[in-house]
């Protein structure tokens, strides 16, 4: 029988013994090095074909925030010619203007970096004309270019230039069983059907039946109205949408009435147009006088 010193000393080497050999790799080290290879050689590759995420928004900001021209202020707003539709926010103290601007959301930036059919609209507080922010007119026809807007007359709003190579316009639906008492969403879409037809009214209740098939003049109140629906384009100034051009409105079809029944400021837009260059703004402000930027033509 092994004495009680030999005991200890058996126990104190079986403490002190090395287990594994240093060469051995413990655990998942063999797993957690083949993915770590793996993510490297994707994050290679995603470089090499543009699909990082921060390539993604560089190749949508230079998509949507190339610069546009409008068309040269007139007497009267034509078909097929770029415009920017302004409504003013009600809440702030400046009175900001907002513009109607198309949208991409998390989920289209992974699949596209330009606009297609389901894009989601905005009002952006982005005067700059730009690709997001230029619609045009087109008829309900679609045949008729550079022939005058009358108010009453069903039109489509299409965006000025998309990615899927053919023309996407503003579109409104119904609501259905699942969006049923939500506010009706604005959309691009592909197929100009009836949901995509709205109509220019004057703001002034009163005036609004004498003004049918007057021509609609640039940078005046309109309001426009969602034909299918009835309903009147809206900003939702209490619906603001974090995103990388910064903090936005929701756009919607919804009529907003005081108590005279008379439409609110959240449904009165304008048609802008590219104000004639006034030179002696430039020669006075070469002179050193202090000119609002907002005078200068963009």
């Amino acid at each position: 029988m092994a004495s009680r010193r030999e005991q200890l000393e058996r126990d104190e080497m079986l403490q002190n013994r090395i287990i594994y050999s240093l060469p051995t790799r413990m655990g998942n080290w063999s797993e957690q090095l083949a993915l770590r290879e793996y993510e490297t050689a994707m994050t290679k590759y995603k470089k090499q074909h543009c699909g990082l995420v921060v390539q993604k928004v560089k190749q949508i900001f230079h998509s949507v925030l190339k610069p546009t021209s409008l068309a040269v202020e007139a007497p009267y707003v034509k078909f097929g010619l770029n415009y920017q539709l302004k409504s003013l926010e009600p809440s702030s103290s400046d009175a900001r203007s907002l513009y109607l601007s198309c949208l991409l959301n998390e989920t289209d930036m992974d699949a596209i970096q330009h606009f297609g059919h389901g894009c989601c609209l905005s009002a952006s507080p982005l005067r700059i004309p730009c690709i997001r922010n230029t619609f045009r007119l087109r008829s309900a026809t679609l045949d008729q270019i550079e022939q005058q807007v009358f108010y009453g007359q069903d039109v489509l709003i299409e965006i000025c230039e998309s990615g899927e190579g053919q023309p996407l316009y503003i579109r409104c639906e119904n609501p259905s069983i699942d969006t049923f008492g939500e506010l009706r969403a604005v959309r691009l879409s592909k197929y100009p059907d009836i949901y995509c037809r709205f109509k220019f009214l004057h703001w002034n209740p009163k005036k609004r039946h004498e003004t049918i098939n007057t021509t609609v003049t640039p940078d005046t109140t309109v309001i426009i109205q969602h034909v299918a629906s009835g309903q009147n384009l809206a900003v939702e100034p209490q619906s603001l949408i974090p995103k990388f051009y910064g903090t936005e409105c929701l756009v919607t079809c919804h009529t907003y009435r005081d108590t005279h029944r008379m439409e609110t400021v959240e449904n009165c837009w304008s048609v802008v147009s590219r104000p004639i260059s006034d030179t002696a703004l430039y020669v006075r402000a070469a002179k050193g006088e202090d000119i609002n930027v907002e005078q200068f033509d963009d």
